[in-house]
């Protein structure tokens, strides 16, 4: 009996559908080599089949020796969005032109030749607020001067 589950092992991972199925995922791991193996297993499965359920990929890539998450799920997603259609030759050069031409939050340069000095700085800002009070007390002032000069109008009629 053990000797027919062996044969029926050996012979389901020679069947030519394994072969072709172990030939693209090796293809994969060799086209992302950083990418940890779950994630490149659930890429492959979800290349198969886009729409399939995470229990049911799970059993798959179990089947395959290898256990995935819903994690390595959604990374796979990911990498399959951003995956181009062509053969890998052409898909770096595909991808360097999109990140040349993306525009978003662009960071503005620092001014150059500027040394930055910090009591300078302290300075300006010191006599800022200092200029902004002034200004406040004589307005005050101002206000006073014409409240006096319309309560001594006041007395005198």
């Amino acid at each position: 009996m053990t000797t027919t589950e062996t044969k029926t092992e050996s012979t389901a991972a020679t069947s030519p559908a394994d072969a072709t199925w172990n030939e693209e995922f090796e293809k994969l791991k060799a086209r992302y080599p950083k990418v940890r193996t779950p994630i490149v297993m659930a890429l492959h499965i979800l290349m198969h089949d886009p729409k399939i359920a995470s229990d049911d990929a799970k059993a798959q890539a179990k089947l395959h020796g290898v256990r995935i998450t819903a994690a390595s799920l959604s990374a796979a997603q990911r990498l399959l969005s951003r995956q181009d259609d062509g053969d890998g030759a052409e898909a770096p050069k595909a991808r360097k032109a999109p990140a040349a031409a993306k525009t978003g939050r662009v960071r503005r340069p620092r001014a150059a030749g500027k040394d930055m000095d910090a009591e300078a700085l302290i300075k300006q800002v010191v006599v800022k607020i200092q200029h902004a009070g002034n200004a406040e007390a004589d307005r005050l002032r101002e206000a006073m001067r014409k409240a006096i000069a319309t309560l001594e109008l006041a007395i005198a009629t």
